[in-house]
């Protein structure tokens, strides 16, 4: 019989198949999987696992308006079968709410579409050798719903942070925000001949956290290791989340000596965690000062000798470095 959705030549017991799957349970494994993922992209591949375990059947997803190919491919659990690619391939790819069904070489396939604002639709692709149930179809619109909601709020969580000069997770500056605060400060700093100093603090371990003990635990310690590094410096001191564990510090009138102590302090106490269970990072540091009236100095070199500096100090196995020579 030809599928009403479709008008693919299908047999009928595609369309009588027993749920081998309670839905619920299912859908709270996803949510979980998804919220304690640190990136939208990871969450999105847990869920995906999850499905292929609870319905024993491989899944592709990918974003395009046309059947997929390698560069609109997000995540595959398997290759795709050939036969149920020409299958695509022959029929008109036309992102719809109702489920697609097809099949090819003994595996059945469904393809779930969702519209995505201002991006491409998604399409989730799930295939196995047994027949599809309505309730297992259900089950797949349904993930596939949060998966898009997660990709929505992904694509206007980056447009946010494009314009943005703060971190929102940590509400400390980015790097385009302490890039600002250095040029603004900068021109006093020259008038009163006074140096500064950039630190760029590693804390590994730092964002495993989350996927370790979960997204609670990593939140209290993300906390708390921001509390460590404001006592560290003074309150005036500028300070931003470059990436998930790595931190950068600008701090006015700070010379080589006094801040090559600081850091000797900094990194000999660590981070400590009052978490459950309690835990102590380590924390590396690279530094590199700036001289008054040095023009060429700019933000992205102090950067980059800073971070040369501290990937010195992992390379040595110390705490810390300062950059004294240019790269």
């Amino acid at each position: 019989m030809a599928h009403p959705d479709t008008g693919l030549r299908l047999p009928d017991p595609l369309m009588r198949q027993e749920s081998t799957s309670t839905p619920l349970p299912v859908i709270r494994k996803v949510l979980t999987a998804m919220r304690q993922a640190i990136l939208p992209r990871l969450g999105i591949a847990a869920a995906l696992t999850i499905l292929q375990e609870e319905l024993q059947a491989d899944t592709l997803l990918f974003s395009s308006f046309m059947p997929p190919t390698d560069d609109s491919i997000l995540h595959k659990s398997a290759p795709f079968p050939q036969g149920l690619q020409e299958c695509l391939q022959e029929n008109t790819f036309v992102p719809s709410l109702a489920a697609i069904r097809f099949s090819a070489d003994a595996k059945y396939a469904v393809l779930i579409c969702e519209a995505i604002r201002s991006q491409s639709p998604l399409g989730l692709i799930c295939w196995k050798k047994t027949l599809w149930s309505q309730e297992d179809i259900e089950l797949l619109q349904t993930v596939m719903s949060l998966i898009a909601a997660t990709q929505e709020h992904d694509a206007l969580h980056r447009r946010v942070l494009e314009e943005c000069h703060y971190d929102l997770a940590s509400n400390l500056l980015n790097w385009d925000g302490l890039k600002d605060e250095m040029k603004r400060r900068t021109p006093r700093l020259d008038r009163e001949c006074l140096p500064a100093t950039l630190m760029v603090a590693y804390v590994p371990g730092l964002t495993d956290i989350t996927q370790n003990i979960g997204f609670q635990a990593g939140e209290e310690a993300l906390i708390q290791c921001i509390a460590l590094l404001r006592k560290a410096v003074r309150p005036t001191d500028a300070i931003a989340r470059l990436s998930g564990n790595t931190f950068a510090l600008w701090m006015d009138g700070g010379d080589r000596f006094a801040m090559a102590e600081r850091a000797e302090r900094m990194t000999a106490h660590g981070i400590p965690l009052l978490i459950d269970p309690p835990m102590h990072l380590p924390l590396y540091i690279g530094l590199i000062s700036r001289e008054p009236n040095d023009q060429d100095s700019s933000p992205e070199l102090l950067l980059e000798r800073a971070t040369q500096a501290l990937h010195d100090a992992l390379d040595e196995q110390k705490k810390w470095r300062f950059s004294y020579e240019a790269p």
